[in-house]
């Protein structure tokens, strides 16, 4: 019996059907067997190699189980169950080469940045819509089609819908089902509220975004209940929600916005941490999201730091300091957002975020933008989606080109130490100087010296490219400037670059070969 595709691609989706019981054994136990717990895994072998695969029930008797192979070639799988029904399954598939567009999941490269499985860069400008999968289905397709639209390489959203302020829909399904007593029992998980997490990560993944699946929130505030599950509670929904999405190679985990509005202690959330490193079994990327409270990045089980800080990008010279203290990829997912809310953290105008994302990239970090211009209905757009209002997307969507033109894993800091230009780049190759939201009428030519890697020599010849973030341009300079002053901290050439005075410049200098 087939149970699932002859062939998927490497990094694809292989999904098996595995008949079963009608239910499973319900049971309040969670060492026990329930629908967000089955007794039933799959074990995949190729030349060796044995990944275990958890499955789940997705209803009237059918068990499913999603793996992504790792390698191509042949691959062989055999189901483990205490149910005679879904035990000792066998079977074969093969893993052909990836298509056009897949290159895999991405994961760490460079200690402070991302790339593919396959190599390929990637460069995290994303956006946010938390309860976007929780809208009707018109909004839904409007939100996707503008996120795809402007060149976001990640979205971040909600698994538990959102309640309280700024939330006017109510979703007609929900993850559990109800208690008698009016509480949730995830035991039973609700297979069309799950089907529809699966489908938008599905089209994410078309159109070659990264899902950021935010696991838990505080943003209840009293509506349904959900930011009040105990830790066992947590487990076995966490043994569902991973079982379904872990083999969508876009997949990103985080673990709640704002973990520390929930008040539980960061123990509790150490142990998160701890089973989804251990019922994962594709490994994605793995943080947390912060209120005012920084979560410990240094623990071995973070992938990222994902972190919540306007300060950090309102001035040069701070996002880079969370680089050093935790030597991973820093993503500022929450900077402050373009809108025009009351609220200080709402009402950037888009010149502010846009500057502060390219604060961000000289500080050899990512940054992530939100939209919250107030709508008729009283709702955000960091909220429900739809058609983006300001004027930063476009402005990002530039950045990021900028950025995946860089030939190197990414953009570091050049001289930290004593650095007040603002430098990013690959030392000796490639420089990235932003000058601010006011140029001055020209620049002499000089570029800092770091203290490791490569350093500028004498008689290397550089050529420049003006960038004007907020008009879209890059304009190279028609001199070629040659390197005749090589000092301790700053190497110096003749000549002058003209600049548009008063505008929102950056400097990309590339050495000539």
């Amino acid at each position: 019996m087939s149970h699932g595709p002859e062939t998927v691609e490497r990094w694809g989706v292989w999904e098996g059907l595995f008949p079963g019981p009608s239910e499973p054994n319900a049971s309040n136990e969670p060492t026990e067997a329930s629908a967000a717990r089955p007794d039933f895994a799959v074990d995949f072998e190729r030349d060796g190699t044995r990944i275990s695969v958890p499955g789940f029930f997705d209803g009237d008797g059918r068990y499913l189980v999603r793996f992504s192979p790792p390698e191509t070639g042949a691959w062989t799988y055999r189901s483990r169950s205490s149910s005679d029904d879904l035990d000792g399954h066998e079977g074969a598939f093969t893993a052909a080469p990836p298509g056009p567009g897949n290159h895999g999941p991405v994961g760490v490269a460079g200690t402070f940045h991302f790339a593919h499985a396959d190599g390929t860069r990637y460069r995290p400008v994303g956006a946010t819509v938390y309860n976007w999968v929780h809208q009707a289905p018109e909004l839904y397709e409007r939100t996707l089609d503008a996120i795809a639209e402007a060149g976001f390489t990640k979205l971040r959203f909600l698994v538990f819908p959102q309640g309280g302020g700024h939330v006017e829909y109510v979703p007609p399904t929900f993850p559990f089902a109800r208690t008698a007593d009016g509480g949730w029992d995830v035991d039973r998980p609700d297979l069309e509220f799950f089907r529809a997490i699966d489908r938008s990560v599905a089209d994410l993944l078309e159109r070659g975004i990264q899902a950021d699946v935010i696991l838990f929130h505080p943003y209840d505030r009293g509506e349904y209940g959900l930011d009040g599950l105990s830790p066992e509670e947590d487990a076995r929904y966490l043994d569902y929600v991973i079982a379904r999405l872990s083999a969508y190679r876009n997949v990103w985990w985080s673990l709640a916005n704002e973990y520390d509005q929930l008040e539980r202690p960061d123990e509790r959330w150490d142990d998160v941490f701890r089973q989804i490193v251990r019922i994962d079994p594709h490994e994605r990327l793995r943080s947390i999201h912060n209120w005012i409270q920084l979560y410990d990045y240094n623990k071995p089980w973070v992938t990222h730091a994902s972190i919540q800080n306007g300060w950090a990008v309102a001035e040069p010279g701070r996002a880079v300091l969370y680089r050093d203290a935790y030597r991973k990829p820093i993503v500022l997912d929450e900077i402050k957002y373009e809108g025009d809310t009351v609220e200080r953290w709402g009402n950037l105008s888009a010149q502010e975020l846009v500057h502060r994302f390219w604060l961000a990239t000289v500080g050899g970090t990512y940054a992530t933008h939100g939209e919250s211009f107030l709508t008729a209905e009283g709702t955000l757009h960091i909220v429900v989606g739809g058609a983006f209002r300001g004027e930063s997307p476009a402005r990002l969507a530039f950045l990021r080109r900028i950025l995946e033109e860089v030939d190197g894993a990414g953009l570091d800091p050049i001289d930290k130490w004593d650095d007040t230009t603002s430098t990013v780049g690959i030392p000796r190759r490639l420089y990235l100087q932003y000058l601010g939201r006011d140029a001055p009428a020209s620049w002499a030519f000089s570029l800092p010296q770091g203290v490791l890697g490569e350093r500028v020599e004498l008689g290397d010849r550089y050529a420049v490219d003006v960038i004007d973030t907020w008009n879209l341009t890059v304009t190279r300079h028609p001199q070629v400037f040659t390197i005749d002053d090589v000092q301790r901290n700053s190497a110096h050439a003749p000549g002058e670059v003209q600049l548009p005075e008063g505008q929102a410049i950056a400097l990309r200098v590339s050495l000539v070969d």
